[in-house]
């Protein structure tokens, strides 16, 4: 049985997107992975590069509300930034984690900027390769 995990940010248009596309990319045999913010957003041009800059298209992907998702079922709630962790909805069922990640959008320098996507997408990878290993170990 798969574990449904819900990746959750202010917005649905950096980390949780990164994050939901990384853990269905890695592991969809354990893993229903699922996105959303507090508030839905818009996709960042930069998410959409620096994935498929590893063979994962983002193009034409929806984003998501926190409202969009809240009538779902989920095995694990992950916020990533402190506005996710501190406005998360109740979901009855979930273990709910807490990852923090920098914001990249804080940061205005057009090259500096897109290195900081490079590298939250990289941080963002080895937290999920970590989390997939722990939970389908625990799972066995």
């Amino acid at each position: 049985m798969k574990l449904r995990v819900l990746f959750l940010s202010a917005t649905n248009g950096v980390q949780s997107l990164i994050a939901e596309a990384l853990l269905t990319a890695m592991d969809p045999e354990h893993f229903e992975a699922c996105s959303a913010g507090i508030e839905r957003g818009e996709m960042h041009p930069l998410t959409v590069e620096v994935m498929k800059d590893i063979d994962i298209d983002l193009q034409g992907k929806a984003t998501k509300s926190v409202d969009d998702v809240r009538h779902l079922t989920f095995d694990i709630v992950i916020t990533l930034c402190d506005r996710a962790r501190f406005l998360c909805p109740k979901f009855t069922q979930a273990e709910v984690v807490h990852w923090n990640f920098d914001d990249p959008l804080l940061v205005s320098d057009g090259v500096k900027q897109k290195r900081i996507f490079h590298v939250l997408r990289d941080q963002i990878k080895q937290r999920i390769r970590l989390f997939a290993l722990v939970y389908t170990r625990t799972a066995a």
